[in-house]
């Protein structure tokens, strides 16, 4: 995999795309802002984790002030993977068995009223993901109804992570360190187009190229999302996709 420094050197193969025209500080924040991108449109880093469950509470911050997750880069739920997960001690409850749906604040004041009063249960019936109910900024999944018991590692969250920016050139992306992950060496030239998108849209005022590169961005991003798991082989080999396949793109859309 290139380090920064060499996807910096990539992207100057354009020769408009000159440290004048384009300075080595403000290439990095492009290149910041295109892994981030394509840790979401691409899927680049699935992650997932195990977290506490609170007896009595029902909502846990992913994204904001003190966050369940470790690393605190969290940026999607990731139903491709598994999504989110309940233990009730004995076995791991999901969407996937048509059990602890994922749904939205809407759904549940239309469907399940009093779903922010009721009492505690052994086992919630959904989950969803928004901001947090005590008006604050932070992004949350909220279990419903609360969970009555404390169980250590009682909620198994996959989700998209943004990684870790390189702070220095000699820097990989996503590790943000001098440690690659070969597996992602194939997409780098997405960056290189993101960048080439950015500067043709924004500077070189050059719509007709920029297209052409969002083009080949998108398509690239979209083909790397299908890395894993294979959909399209299982699908070839006549395999079924679960539930969660079917709403892949549609959460937080009002789709449930």
């Amino acid at each position: 995999m290139s380090t920064r420094s060499e996807i910096m050197t990539l992207v100057r193969l354009a020769p408009e795309v000159d440290t004048t025209a384009l300075s080595d500080a403000n290439l990095r924040i492009i290149l910041g802002k295109g892994q981030i991108d394509l840790s979401l449109k691409g899927r680049a880093l699935p992650k997932n984790e195990k977290v506490n469950v609170v007896a009595e509470q029902m909502e846990y911050v992913v994204s904001g002030a003190s966050p369940v997750l470790t690393a605190n880069d969290f940026l999607a739920i990731d139903p491709m993977e598994g999504g989110v997960l309940f233990s009730d001690g004995s076995r791991w409850i999901g969407s996937a068995n048509d059990e602890f749906k994922p749904v939205t604040r809407e759904w549940l004041d239309l469907n399940y009223q009093g779903w922010r009063t009721n009492s505690s249960a052994s086992v919630p019936l959904y989950h969803y993901l928004g901001a947090g109910e005590d008006n604050s900024s932070n992004l949350v999944i909220g279990v419903v109804d609360k969970p009555s018991t404390a169980r250590t590692d009682g909620l198994w969250v996959h989700f998209l992570a943004r990684g870790v920016l390189p702070t220095d050139d000699t820097h990989y992306f996503w590790t943000g360190s001098t440690t690659q992950l070969v597996h992602l060496e194939p997409y780098e030239p997405l960056l290189v187009y993101y960048c080439l998108e950015w500067y043709n849209r924004l500077i070189g005022k050059n719509d007709a190229d920029a297209d052409k590169y969002k083009v080949l961005y998108e398509t690239g991003a979209s083909q790397m999302a299908r890395r894993l798991p294979l959909s399209d082989h299982l699908l070839k080999e006549g395999f079924q996709p679960p539930p969660y396949f079917s709403r892949m793109g549609t959460w937080g859309s009002g789709r449930h």
